[in-house]
C-alpha cells in the first residue's frame, strides 16, 4: 500500500531490494558452478618451476600437479621404474620432454598420448630393454627422438611408424641383436629421411662387434638355406638392384640361376643357362 504521496512504505522497498539481491546471488552461484575449475599449480619439492618449464632432480614420481601451460619438462636421476598410459596428458602444451638417467625399464603403450605439440623427446641412460610398438603413437610433430645408452637389444616392428616429422634419431649405446626380428629396422633406416646415429650389432655370431646396422642387407638375416641341387660353386651377382646366385651344376654345361626373394627371404630358382650363355653371365657379373 502507498502513502498519501503515492510512495511505497520503506519496508516494502527494503523487501524488493533484498529479493533482487537474492536473485543476483543465485545467478552468480550458477555461473560459478558452470565455469570449469582451474587446476591448482603446485611445484613439487624435488623440482624447480617457472612459468614455462619444470626441472626435477631425483624425483621418485612423475609430477602431475604442474601447470598445464608449461612447454618443457625435464626429469633426471629419478627412481620411478615405468611410464604409464597418458602420463603427461595434463600437460598438452609440452614441446620438450627429457627423461634422462632415471630407472626406467618399462614404457606402456600410448605413454605420450595427449602431447600433440611435442617436438623433442629424450629418454637416455635408462634401463630399457625393449618397448611396445604403440609407445610413440600420436606424436606426429616429433622431430628429435633419443633412446641412447639404454639396454635395447630389440625394438618391435613399426615402432617408428607415424613419426612423419622425425628428422633425428639417436640409438647410440645400445647393442642390438641383428637377427630376423631386427630386419624391419634395417629396412626402415634405409627408407627414412631422418638422420640416424651409428647403430651396432651385439650378435649373433659373426655379427657381434662394431658393425653398423645400416650396411646390412636382407641377405645378412638368412641363417642357412638347403638346396636340392648339387653344385661345384656358387657366386652372387647383381643386376638392376636385384640379387642373383649362379650355381655350376657338376658333370654338366648348365648353370642354375636363382633369384633372391625379398618377401620369403630366400633364393628361388629362376632359370637354367646352358654353356652357350655362360660368357654372357660372366659379363653381367663383372
Amino acid at each position: 500500500m502507498s502513502d498519501e504521496g503515492g510512495r511505497r512504505p520503506a519496508s516494502a522497498a527494503i523487501m524488493i531490494y533484498v529479493d533482487n539481491w537474492r536473485w543476483v546471488t543465485l545467478f552468480l552461484l550458477c555461473l560459478a558452478r558452470s565455469a570449469p575449475a582451474k587446476r591448482i599449480f603446485r611445484c613439487p619439492a624435488e623440482c624447480t618451476c617457472s612459468k614455462d618449464s619444470v626441472i626435477c632432480v631425483g624425483s621418485s614420481f612423475i609430477p602431475r600437479t604442474v601447470s598445464n601451460d608449461i612447454n618443457s619438462l625435464s626429469i633426471v636421476n629419478g627412481t620411478f621404474p615405468e611410464i604409464k598410459e597418458a602420463t603427461f596428458s595434463l600437460m598438452p602444451s609440452l614441446q620438450l620432454l627429457l627423461l634422462n638417467s632415471n630407472s626406467l625399464s618399462v614404457i606402456k603403450d600410448d605413454a605420450f598420448s595427449g602431447l600433440p605439440h611435442l617436438e623433442y623427446l629424450f629418454i637416455e641412460g635408462n634401463k630399457i630393454g625393449t618397448m611396445n610398438k604403440s609407445v610413440f603413437r600420436g606424436l606426429r610433430d616429433l622431430t628429435h627422438l633419443s633412446l641412447a645408452n639404454n639396454n635395447i637389444k630389440l625394438l618391435p616392428k613399426d615402432l617408428f611408424s607415424g613419426l612423419d616429422s622425425l628428422i633425428e634419431l639417436d640409438l647410440r649405446g645400445n647393442m642390438f641383436e641383428c637377427d630376423c626380428q631386427t630386419k624391419w629396422l634395417i629396412d626402415w633406416l634405409k627408407r627414412s629421411n631422418a638422420t640416424v646415429s651409428d647403430v651396432y650389432c651385439n650378435g649373433p655370431g659373426e655379427k657381434k662387434g662394431l658393425r653398423t646396422l645400416i650396411p646390412l642387407s636382407s641377405l645378412d638375416f638368412v641363417l642357412h638355406q638347403t638346396l636340392s641341387t648339387q653344385s661345384m660353386s656358387a657366386e652372387l651377382f647383381f643386376y638392376k638392384e636385384d640379387i642373383y646366385m649362379a650355381l655350376a651344376v657338376p658333370n654338366s654345361e648348365n648353370c642354375l640361376v636363382m633369384e633372391w626373394d625379398h618377401i620369403e627371404i630366400n633364393f628361388r630358382p629362376l632359370d637354367t643357362i646352358t654353356g652357350l650363355f655362360l660368357n654372357l653371365l660372366h659379363n653381367i657379373k663383372y
